[in-house]
């Protein structure tokens, strides 16, 4: 079910795009709109984000096509790895809560002890799971945290070939605490071990993508400062921002504004939810996610933040890793502390699960950023990609020539 949550080529188009031309942002909703119309994404929304504030927020479409509700700046919906900044964010506040260091080997702080079996001695550090170089890796494990949140809309009538046969697999995910999930996957007398879950590579060496690593990061966060990790993300980043429409869960939000998700087949995804939610399973509006862009961008460009202290946010979000460490001859992207950093100066988050894409990013030089919110899933989905894509153009075009 996951698709890594990150659409690389699509990335590589939108970040290397540089064209531009005069515009205003009546021009830039008269697009966006035509994009909509093109019919190749239910619905969508936008903002644009300056430190200074948010300068545009809209949305086009629908955020469910059979009662033809639209799909708003209100309208809720997840937003897949984006969750990973407010691990980032959590993880710095608890260093400046003194609660750990980025040094410190986990096991110090986990009731359980998590080693790779390849290299028992060398351990993992808190810095090692924020950077995705832990050597702990999903597997296919990590389907088992999707959770549907009523079988009973799982009918072969109701979903092609292709999706029904992954759904009846899914359905059979037992649900499980955090704890517990990571227990069995990672630990040596858990259900799903296997030295398969670790790279042939010691911590800290090698650059690879992981969700679990970057859900023990949130457990160890909460371990580490006694505080439930939904909880400590309430009190030290929801609260202070007024991200009134957020949360972790289904319960959390206002239901009734959250959107429907579809396949490119245009058939509804099934509720879910996801065990190890701290890496992907946030919920939120264009316009509570606009308020966190631009409390974190006001934070890195060293304006006063309730949020974080400025070295924090320096600390966050510099690039950590080398060519050697992505095993590249050309750093095309890198890390900070779960936040990307790319060395062209874009900062920021994607995020791709079943039936959504999301981006979050801003332009370090350009002090200009930018959400996308899109109740489809794009993996596989050349028309909803491309779509994207021209939205993405669209906005970079309407803040380059506006540039203050």
């Amino acid at each position: 079910m996951n698709s890594m949550k990150g659409i690389i080529s699509l990335l590589v188009f939108l970040f290397a795009y540089m064209g531009f031309s005069q515009g205003s942002i009546d021009a830039l909703d008269k697009t966006l709109n035509s994009i909509y119309e093109k019919g190749h994404l239910p619905g969508f929304a936008v903002a644009l984000v300056t430190p200074s504030g948010i300068t545009f927020q809209k949305g086009y479409g629908y955020a469910n096509k059979e009662t033809k509700e639209p799909y708003t700046i209100e309208t809720v919906q997840n937003i897949g790895s984006v969750s990973k900044t407010f691990i980032g964010v959590a993880l710095m506040k608890a260093i400046e809560l003194e609660k750990l260091t980025l040094d410190m080997p986990i096991n110090e702080i986990l009731p359980f002890a998590v080693n790779n079996p390849k290299y028992p001695d060398v351990p993992i550090t808190v810095k090692h799971l924020a950077t995705h170089t832990s050597s702990i890796l999903d597997t296919e494990n990590y389907n088992k945290s999707y959770i549907f949140e009523n079988l009973n809309e799982i009918t072969p009538e109701k979903f092609e070939k292709n999706e029904y046969k992954e759904l009846k697999v899914i359905a059979k995910n037992k649900r499980y605490a955090l704890k517990d999930f990571l227990i069995n996957h990672l630990t040596k007398d858990g259900l799903w071990y296997s030295k398969k879950n670790f790279l042939k590579n010691r911590p800290g060496e090698r650059y690879e993508y992981s969700n679990s690593g970057s859900a023990l990061l949130a457990y160890i966060i909460e371990e580490a400062t006694g505080i439930p990790f939904v909880k400590f993300t309430q009190e030290y980043i929801l609260n202070p921002i007024e991200m009134s429409a957020s949360g972790w869960s289904y319960t959390a939000i206002d239901k009734s504004k959250h959107a429907k998700t579809y396949y490119q087949s245009g058939n509804k995804v099934p509720e879910y939810s996801l065990i190890t939610y701290p890496d992907g399973g946030f919920r939120t509006s264009i316009i509570d996610l606009s308020k966190y862009l631009n409390t974190m961008m006001k934070g890195y460009y060293g304006e006063e933040s309730s949020i974080l202290k400025k070295n924090s946010y320096e600390k966050m979000m510099t690039p950590k890793l080398t060519k050697k460490q992505y095993n590249t001859k050309e750093l095309k992207d890198n890390q900070g502390l779960l936040w990307e950093s790319k060395p062209s100066g874009t900062i920021g988050h994607n995020g791709s699960d079943p039936g959504i894409f999301t981006l979050m990013y801003f332009k370090k030089q350009d002090r200009a950023g930018g959400i996308i919110f899109t109740n489809t899933d794009i993996d596989g989905n050349i028309e909803a990609s491309e779509s994207i894509q021209q939205i993405w153009i669209q906005i970079r075009k309407y803040q380059k020539e506006n540039k203050k």
